[in-house]
């Protein structure tokens, strides 16, 4: 099973983005929107704690929200996440990602947790977005490995 733990405090996502090329850069590069994921983090973050539907919506970036707004922005993040895990366990599942394509995802997780405290290296944009290519043209049969 796993476990993604993403502590936010009272720092809402516009902060943590404006603070964090890498987080825009991989929001940017997402399945989900900016609302999409401050609600995930809201939920995710926030309902541990004890805090209820009625106090997170005041907790929202763009200032509070209805129960109903915060409910359906919430609905299609979980979805959006939910369709990537899907897609990633059918990549497994047919075959197009490989237990070496999957350590090289966990190598780079690893080392983007490890450091996420610390000041980012000036190419770690350029490291991801070199993974990401090298799996898709892995997948796709563009360049020989």
């Amino acid at each position: 099973m796993f476990i993604i733990q993403i502590c936010i405090t009272i720092i809402m996502i516009d902060e943590l983005i404006k603070n964090d090329s890498l987080l825009q850069f991989l929001l940017n590069n997402s399945h989900f929107t900016k609302t999409q994921i401050d609600s995930l983090l809201l939920a995710f973050e926030y309902k541990i704690e004890g805090y209820s539907l009625g106090e997170i919506v005041k907790l929202r970036d763009s200032g509070p929200v209805t129960k109903g707004s915060y409910g359906r922005s919430l609905k299609q993040s979980k979805r959006n996440f939910s369709k990537s895990l899907y897609t990633l366990v059918l990549a497994i599942y047919l075959g197009i990602l490989d237990v070496n394509t999957l350590n090289s995802m966990i190598e780079l997780s690893n080392k983007l947790k490890s450091i996420k405290e610390l000041e980012l290296p000036p190419n770690i944009i350029e490291q991801v977005e070199d993974l990401v290519e090298e799996i898709c043209d892995r997948v796709t049969a563009d360049k020989v490995i």
